[in-house]
């Protein structure tokens, strides 16, 4: 663990959201699934953007952004929206109410790198970047705790996951995902990316069937102009949003800081957790999709 002086130790304090959504397996895991939807163009808009190897892959792009907030500390507020609600009665997100104008948000950001992804006079540095920055924030949009400003997003709730102490944005972020492999402790960068990859199959061939792609995808087009993808980016966030009073937050504060939540609570999360990260990589998919379509497939990434 890293040490931190006391001066540290007060700025990370002063910050809304410490915890990296997801964690990195869940990342890795919504990038392979998304990968999985690429039409022939977005596949051509990746390789050519992003230039995978074979140290360097789409889960690798897809965890970047949490790689690189700590150095570019203006990022830190595009990872999630404080929704500035009443859980558990009363859930909700609005934009001009929740999405700091100065930081701005991951509502806001996801609109903007897309546009930026679009923009053919960009650098290819900065599409590259937006390109990455797109494969992390619908992840974001997607875990319920990063769509909430009580206590910090859960950084602030103390509680129990299999008698050990967390809070409870890191259980949602990771202890929960890696329960449901059997993991306690990180199995390191490659392990991750096996099991990531496992995971990612597993869900593309459970829920490819046309009646789950229907039901889980909103009905916006995310690339008429950069106010509409700021809107399908609210539509997720409010839809996320709604699980923290129906499931997340819905037992009270005193119920969730008194009992281990490695238990009856942990069995109704993982399903929730197992259905989020699916949605997410199909609608990352799906987004990847429509950026790569009004680009054509002859100029897709020959900027420098």
């Amino acid at each position: 663990m890293l040490r931190h002086t006391a001066a540290r130790i007060l700025a990370l304090a002063a910050l809304p959201h410490l915890a990296a959504c997801w964690g990195s397996l869940g990342h890795r895991t919504v990038g392979y699934l998304a990968q999985n939807y690429f039409t022939d163009a977005a596949a051509q808009l990746f390789e050519g953007l992003i230039n995978p190897s074979e140290t360097f892959d789409v889960s690798d792009a897809a965890v970047w952004a949490d790689r690189i907030r700590w150095r570019r500390h203006y990022t830190g507020g595009w990872h999630f929206i404080d929704a500035n609600d009443s859980p558990p009665e009363t859930c909700n997100v609005n934009f001009s109410r929740d999405c700091e104008e100065d930081r701005g948000c991951v509502v806001s950001a996801l609109a903007n790198q897309t546009a930026l992804l679009l923009d053919l006079d960009q650098t290819r540095t900065t599409r590259n970047e937006a390109f990455k920055f797109l494969l992390h924030f619908v992840g974001d949009l997607h875990q319920p705790l990063h769509t909430e400003a009580l206590d910090r997003g859960g950084n602030q709730i103390q509680v129990k996951f299999d008698n050990r102490h967390y809070n409870l944005h890191s259980v949602w972020d990771t202890e929960i995902a890696m329960k449901m492999h059997g993991l306690i402790h990180s199995p390191g960068t490659e392990g991750e990316k096996v099991l990531a990859k496992r995971w990612a199959q597993e869900l593309y061939h459970k829920h490819e069937s046309a009646d789950f792609r229907g039901a889980q995808n909103v009905s916006c087009d995310p690339m008429a102009n950069t106010a509409a993808a700021q809107s399908c980016a609210l539509e997720y966030a409010s839809e996320t949003n709604q699980l923290i009073c129906s499931y997340v937050l819905q037992p009270g504060l005193e119920w969730l800081e008194s009992n281990d939540l490695g238990g009856e609570y942990y069995d109704g999360a993982k399903t929730i957790v197992e259905d989020r990260i699916a949605i997410a990589g199909m609608r990352l998919g799906m987004w990847i999709n429509a950026v790569a379509y009004p680009l054509g497939s002859s100029r897709l990434s020959t900027q420098t």
